[in-house]
């Protein structure tokens, strides 16, 4: 841990002395929709935001969205294994169920256990990704507790272009992509798909057969723009099969399948006003093959969006949201099956007067299992001057207990949902138009927390079920910078955080205190070398054990060398240093493993 502590600095180190492609995808100049759901700046917003473009996409060669989000600080994550295996994202020391992630604006949380399947989510599919940290319950409802995770499909522009990749590597991996994208006058279509194939390794300790996963996805859309309105029905699916260890260390493996189908409306209204209107259908299913266990979540959707702007620097926007959902699972002898109802409205209001910002938004929102609930943000932000921007928020949120935490194992339908109060102050400097660097201290406290609540300890005699009996707090302060020169680019993220259950004043399980991320690439027009290193300290594995995963230290290496106008061949070499780290206990993380890829784009540049 020390080792690579010490390398991380002394890289940084020597980057911003001698001031990647992931930094440029949080350009100032670009554009982000999560944190208000309008288009703003990441830097013009006053939520804390991250921007992941295509072009870092690609230049990372990520096999997943869950290896590509960890190279983030105040992102925690935690992996049963390696390709396929569950992995659970903690922003800012929140609970991993407290993310909520969109696939273009729609929702695939499960009903069924909260957390959504970032190991399914294929980066080669996807255009940029956003996180907005901190509770957005206000403008997404349940779930957005720690943050938003938002997943933007690849989309073409204008004429046609169309791109094939090919690749494989360590543990006999092979691997898959084509896109094809055509937009004339007013008609667009396009169609992405990707497959991955790998024998993987043993996903848990003491396991001596090797955990495959197979995964097929595809988004496709088809869009056409009559007069000032423009229609759009589109799909995303991932499909597959992944292997993994029992509890007794017996082979098992299940079939998956997550997808959205969404129709999307949109037209202005008056001179001032845009309507957007999304009809969607989610499925998230797991099928075991062993036994008769299974779980679905089958989600129908009404979400309509209205924008109005009075005034240049003055944005109303309001919204309705109706959810109907079912969720069914059977697992270890228990089973269920029940529908929940949501509807909701929102209003936010965005104002801009001279050096002064000012964002408010409520939500009312009713749930058939819980009632009604209101939730709230208001955010102020201060131009001290062109270069420097000072920020303050507060927010509420809340997270209704899914089907699993009141009817599934341990389960009880008397639970309250959880509760977030967040307050934040921020300053952002950019001293030009190549450097910037944010500061975030925040405060969390959650209350009313769901767990396993067992007399006689856990998996007792006997049995216990879930109950609201824990309050959490987190504190932290978080450092952002980015610094461009010529073709070297370098970003880094770093969070002091002390993530804290104060019901026994243990810290949170699996959310480290300190983590420090780089991620810089020098782009040279024959070539690209790039680095992802990240940095984090020791985290307790489980609210159950008193194990404690150690700290660690992992360097990821990337490699692009463009062959001709067309051709590009692409390498990546994760765990570079070999070392053996924990993400959680009983499980083991990826040896040193060279992967290397052929991209073909004919009629445009690679990198063009």
């Amino acid at each position: 841990m020390q080792q690579a502590v010490k390398f991380v600095l002394a890289f940084s180190c020597c980057f911003v002395a001698s001031v990647s492609s992931w930094a440029a995808s949080n350009d100032s100049d670009a554009i982000v929709v999560t944190a208000t759901r309008t288009r703003l700046g990441p830097l013009t917003t006053l939520t804390p935001s991250i921007l992941i473009d295509r072009t870092a996409l690609e230049a990372s060669q990520a096999a997943d969205v869950a290896d590509l989000l960890r190279f983030n600080a105040g992102l925690d994550m935690a992996r049963n294994g390696g390709f396929g295996q569950p992995a659970s994202l903690f922003i800012r020391g929140a609970e991993s169920n407290h993310t909520l992630v969109l696939v273009d604006g729609v929702k695939i949380n499960p009903a069924t256990i909260g957390g959504a399947a970032l190991q399914h989510l294929n980066p080669d599919i996807i255009d940029r990704i956003e996180v907005a940290k901190g509770p957005r319950s206000t403008l997404y409802g349940s779930e957005a507790i720690g943050g938003v995770v938002q997943i933007f499909t690849r989309r073409g522009v204008a004429g046609t272009d169309w791109s094939v990749t090919a690749g494989g590597g360590a543990d006999q991996t092979r691997e898959f992509s084509g896109a094809f994208h055509h937009a004339v006058a007013r008609h667009r279509i396009g169609l992405n798909l990707s497959h991955l194939s790998s024998d993987g390794f043993p996903a848990r300790v003491g396991g001596t057969e090797d955990s495959g996963h197979d995964n097929t996805s595809v988004s496709g859309y088809v869009g056409i723009s009559a007069g000032a309105t423009d229609v759009e029905l589109s799909h995303w699916q991932s499909q597959g099969n992944t292997e993994y260890y029992g509890f007794s260390l017996e082979p098992l493996d299940q079939d998956f399948t997550n997808s959205v189908t969404a129709l999307t409306l949109r037209r202005p209204l008056g001179a001032q006003g845009v309507s957007t209107v999304k009809l969607s259908n989610t499925r998230d299913e797991i099928e075991q093959n062993q036994n008769v266990d299974f779980a679905y979540t089958r989600r129908t959707v009404f979400d309509w969006q209205h924008d109005h702007a009075p005034h240049p620097n003055h944005l109303l926007t309001a919204g309705v949201l109706i959810s109907r959902e079912n969720a069914e699972a059977q697992s270890f002898g228990t089973g269920f099956d029940e529908d929940t109802d949501v509807n909701a409205v929102f209003l936010q209001d965005q104002y801009e007067r001279a050096a002064h910002r000012l964002q408010g938004a409520l939500r009312y929102l009713d749930h058939s299992s819980f009632g009604s609930r209101l939730t709230g943000d208001i955010a102020y932000g201060y131009r001290w001057s062109p270069r420097v921007l000072l920020t303050a928020s507060a927010n509420s949120g809340f997270r209704a207990p899914d089907a699993t935490d009141r009817f599934g194992f341990g389960g009880n339908p008397d639970l309250n949902p959880e509760k977030s109060r967040h307050v934040e102050l921020g300053l952002r400097f950019k001293p030009s138009a190549q450097t910037w660097v944010s500061v975030s201290a925040f405060e969390t406290r959650l209350d009313d927390l769901i767990n396993f609540a067992d007399p006689d300890g856990f998996l007792g005699p006997v049995p216990g079920r879930n109950e609201n009996i824990d309050e959490a707090r987190v504190r932290g302060l978080e450092l952002s910078g980015q610094l461009t020169r010529g073709p070297w680019n370098v970003r880094l993220d770093g969070i002091i955080q002390d993530p804290v259950n104060l019901a026994t004043g243990a810290q949170l399980a699996r959310r480290a205190k300190r983590s420090l991320s780089i991620n810089a690439s020098y782009a040279h027009p024959l070539m690209t070398l790039g680095i992802n290193a990240l940095a984090s300290s020791e985290r307790t594995d489980s609210d159950f054990s008193a194990t404690v995963n150690p700290g660690y230290g992992v360097v990821n290496l990337y490699a692009e060398r463009h062959m001709g106008a067309n051709w590009a061949l692409r390498g990546r070499l994760e765990n570079a240093f070999d070392k053996d780290y924990t993400l959680a206990d009983g499980f083991n993380t990826q040896d040193r493993a060279l992967f290397v890829e052929i991209k073909y784009t004919p009629g445009k540049a690679v990198r063009g």
